[in-house]
């Protein structure tokens, strides 16, 4: 039950970060400070410059996870979280905060359920990973097609199917998460790593759930 806490504290100072720095960012945007000066004239390139280094900190956390120290991955993930609150720093720009708040409760309400889940159930999860990861590619892939596809870009079902994939996703990694603890060392440096990591993969669950149900609650709020 310790560990468990400690990974869903760990998990919660990310998204705390995220959110904090997305504010202060929003504020120096909307009041013309620094952060709307490089904004305004670099837009695209700062933010394709942070998905590759977001990209790159998840490639070094599935590579290089047995072999860096407990405070190196902290360091990766706090960077990971600061680098999403830059890119969320413009939603308030699409939506409203009205929007976003209640985005933010219907997503804590369904990922929270469902980690109760996967950390209560019997089922072995893990009979599901190839079913998961083929949703997960294929997600990906048909999020590439739309880009130039508007009539899948502009399709809720994508965003809803999502939701259903990173639910499962949820209950599957927190089920992993207690797999993680009673496979390893007491008081290790793998345990550690490993709580870490396993905050890193439900940060991204909670991340990817909340981008898709504020592209509803948005669409439907705009239809009206």
């Amino acid at each position: 039950r310790a560990y468990v806490n400690e990974v869903m504290v760990r998990m919660g100072c990310g998204l705390a970060l995220t959110g904090g720095v997305a504010f202060l960012l929003y504020t120096s945007l909307i009041r013309g400070g620094f952060f709307y000066s490089i904004l305004s004239t670099m837009y695209s390139p700062l933010m394709v410059i942070c998905c590759i280094v977001q990209l790159a900190v998840a490639m070094i956390f599935s590579i290089r996870l047995t072999a860096l120290s407990t405070s190196a991955c902290t360091a990766l993930f706090y960077a990971y979280a600061a680098l999403t609150g830059v890119t969320f720093s413009v939603l308030p720009l699409a939506f409203d905060f009205v929007t976003i708040f209640q985005a933010f409760l219907f997503t804590a309400v369904m990922f929270f359920s469902c980690a109760v889940i996967g950390h209560t159930t019997d089922v072995d999860m893990t009979r599901f990973s190839g079913l998961l990861r083929g949703g997960l590619i294929a997600l990906l892939l048909t999020t590439v097609i739309s880009i130039f596809v508007p009539a899948l870009r502009d399709s809720l079902l994508i965003s809803y199917l999502a939701i259903g994939l990173f639910l499962a996703l949820t209950a599957y990694d927190m089920q992993k998460i207690k797999n993680f603890y009673y496979s390893t060392d007491s008081y290790g440096t793998l345990r550690e790593n490993l709580a870490v990591y396993g905050a890193f993969q439900l940060y991204l669950d909670f991340i990817n759930l909340f981008l898709r149900v504020l592209q509803i609650l948005g669409n439907r709020n705009n239809r009206r």
